[in-house]
């Protein structure tokens, strides 16, 4: 009987530790993946919309003629 405690006393810290390190990486409550709070890669929170348009083309997201299109319209 008491050999079925044994994997028991270490399934339990072992369970706590790995659900704190999941939160502290980000994952949100339950492992859900809170997209909506995260910045682009290379885009500061802060960054100008047409600092972020030069970023995309710079990183190959958009071409040129997108570009050129989302420049316009937002020129106006």
């Amino acid at each position: 009987m008491m050999l079925l405690w044994i994997p028991l006393l270490f399934l339990i810290p072992f369970g706590f530790i790995w659900m704190m390190r999941s939160n502290a990486v980000g994952d949100g409550c339950c492992g859900m993946n809170h997209a909506s709070t995260a910045t682009p890669q290379g885009v500061s929170s802060g960054a100008e919309p047409m600092e972020i348009l030069r970023q995309r083309l710079a990183r190959g997201e958009i071409t040129s003629a997108e570009y050129e299109e989302i420049r316009r319209r937002s020129v106006r």
